[in-house]
Parts: structure tokens; sequence; C-alpha cells
């Protein structure tokens, strides 16, 4: 796994500085997953970020915060949010200040700001991919000002496991509410458009519920010794249960509670607020839809994030225990059809330039998959 090491420099004195990082780092830890331990002025921490683990050093010097960690390879493309989101723990005044008391009024929207991306990442779709795709179009270039999370978009470390209460949790909303913020990436649920200021857009990535459904074993319980028949015959967790259906209907039923009417207004949701509803299976095309959808213009090239290659396949899997995960997401099979219906709506209205794009697109990503060197053990 490659090591990541940044300097931010500061005038603050160590004396000053530990004093700020710690009273940041502990509120940060009791609105996040984020987890700290201090040894004299080192502090060893340990996040998630769309289910990606990072952790590592922060050594507080006189004038120079020093970081180090393990960064997996799928979470490249966002380093440069831990200089920023330190140079934050610095400034005054506190999280909790400017939550209380701006609310996040302090900025305004850049004129002509496209609506707000809110990229519904359902666990275990195969969505990694797709949220580096989404930051890589919408950060900002500028990153002027007071940005949201890191260049105007926010990542939402909740909701992989879902609290009973679907909605958006308190802490989170004062940077919901952001009239700067350019992108929302999370494991959260239809509604959460609510509580964004001005108007905004979906973005989901559906996948089939057999293969869905063992990636969710294979992550949560293999080490467990639970039987993949144990874990979808008695599931501890309702996302084992029709979740993709849950999220996108914006409901939360008991296991086993989901309807037809749910389905109903799942696909509703995706017909009337998603700008794409895509499939893994077909990740090339859904890319493609999604940049002539919302207009954009930067090039961008993604690969398969975060593939556990070690695990089993779908083929292993006995007849019974395929026949039990489709009767237990029977829903979630039926609206990750309708997501590929209505994508071959959308590539049909399109025409042929969707096809000559589409080529283009899989031509400079072979070129660039080729081409691309190993990255180094140090960046």
């Amino acid at each position: 796994m490659p090591r990541y090491r940044t300097e931010i420099s500061h005038e603050l004195g160590r004396r000053e500085a530990l004093d700020r990082l710690r009273a940041k780092i502990e509120w940060a830890s009791t609105v996040s997953n984020l987890k700290a331990a201090w040894s004299e002025n080192t502090c060893a921490f340990a996040v998630s970020i769309q289910g990606v683990a990072i952790t590592g050093d922060v050594h507080v010097e006189d004038n120079a915060l020093k970081v180090e960690c393990q960064l997996p390879l799928v979470a490249l493309p966002f380093r440069s949010w831990l200089p920023r989101m330190m140079r934050k723990a610095l400034e005054q005044p506190s999280p909790v200040e400017l939550a209380s008391e701006s609310g996040g009024a302090t900025t305004t929207a850049p004129a002509n700001q496209p609506p707000t991306v809110l990229f519904l990442h359902i666990p275990k779709a195969g969505g990694t991919t797709l949220g580096e795709f989404i930051y890589n179009q919408c950060s900002s270039s500028t990153n002027g000002g007071e940005p949201v999370g890191d260049a105007g978009v926010l990542f939402l470390s909740y909701g992989f496991i879902r609290e009973p209460d679907t909605s958006a949790p308190e802490y989170i909303r004062p940077s919901l509410r952001r009239p700067d913020l350019r992108a929302v990436i999370g494991h959260f649920s239809y509604g959460i458009h609510e509580f964004v200021e001005g108007p905004s857009i979906y973005v989901t990535l559906l996948r089939n519920p057999v293969d869905r459904v063992l990636s969710l074993y294979h992550f949560l319980e293999a080490e467990r010794q639970t039987s993949i028949e144990e874990f979808v015959a008695h599931p501890s967790i309702k996302e084992v249960d029709n979740d993709q259906t849950r999220r996108i209907a914006g409901v939360d039923p008991a296991v086993g509670g989901c309807t037809n009417a749910m389905l109903l207004k799942a696909m509703e949701n995706m017909r009337r607020h998603f700008a794409v509803a895509g499939v893994i299976e077909r990740l090339d095309e859904t890319l493609i839809l999604l940049r002539r959808k919302l207009a954009w213009t930067r090039e961008v090239i993604s690969y398969p994030r975060n593939v556990n290659s070690s695990k089993p396949p779908v083929s292993l899997l006995s007849q019974d225990v395929v026949e039990a995960i489709l009767n237990r997401n029977e829903l979630d099979a039926k609206l990750h059809q309708y997501a590929g219906v209505l994508m071959d709506e959308a590539i049909a209205k399109a025409g042929s330039e969707f096809q000559d794009e589409l080529l283009r697109y899989r031509a400079v990503s072979r070129t660039s998959r080729d081409s691309n060197e190993a990255v180094p053990g140090s960046v």
C-alpha cells in the first residue's frame, strides 16, 4: 500500500498548534468515525471514507505538521483532502462555532453553479469508481475561500450500516446547507436533498443483487465464520434485504418489510430525480451517460476500484444460495433490471453520438491503462 507524506507549515508554535489540533480532533471524533490516540506531540489516527480505511500519524512540530499515512490506491485521487483538513484544523473558530453560529451562511454560491450532485452510494454496489469519477468532475479547480470537504465535495463517512433514522445527522446539516457545495458522496438514502441549499440531482449505481450480497458477506462476515446461508436466511442488518430499493425509495422498514409500493416509489424516484441510475455491469456506458447528462467536460478516465480478487466468484455458489439471495432481494432484482431499461432508453435517445463517444472513451481508457506506470511505494 502506498505511503503518503506531506508537510503543512504554520506559524503558531508547537504548543498552540498542539492545542488547536487536539481540540479539533476531539470534536471530529464525536461526529465521525475518526479514531485518534496521542503520544506527546504525535497523533495516530484512523478514519474511513466511503468504506476506504486510511491510517497514519501526524507529528506536530514548531512550524509544521508532518503527516505520514498508508493511503490505499483507491484513495490516491483524494490525497489533497488530508492537508486541507489539517490546515482547517489549525484555523479559528472551531467547527462547533462554525456550525452553530454561521450555519454555513458565510459563503456564496459561484455564479451559474450547476445543481449539487448527490451520489447515493449503495454499499457494495461497486460505487467507489463512480465516486472517484464524480469527485474529479465536480471538485473546484480554484478551491477558493472555505471549501466544503475537499474542493466543494463533501464526503459522508456514516451510513454504510444505517442507523434507524435515515435522515441526515444534525452535525452534517450545516455543511449540506453551504451554497458552495458541488457534490455529496456517501452511503445515504433518498431524501438528503431536503437539507441542501439550491437545486440538486441524484446519481447512483446498482448491482446484480446476488453479486452485491455476496460482496457484502465477504466484507462483513467471512472472518466471523458465519455461513453465507445463515447470513442470508437470518440477516442481522437490513443491508442484506433489498437495500437498493430501500435507499432509492428513501424508506427503512424492518427486514422482510419491503413492498411492491416501495419498489414503485424507487422506480419513480429514479426516473424523476436521478440524472443517471446506472449499473456496475455497464460502467463505461454509465460514465458516458452521466457526462452527457450533466454536461461535464473534464477528460477523466476511471478504472475499477476496490475490487477484492480473493473472494470466491458467484459461480461457486450453490443454486440454493443463489435462489435464497434472489428470494430475499426480489425487489432489488427488479430495480436493477429497471435501471438497465432506463439506460437503454437514454442511450437510444442519444443516437449514434453516444456510441461514438463510448468508443472514443474506451479507446483512450485502454491506451491509458496500457501505458499507466505502477504507482511507486512513496507518493
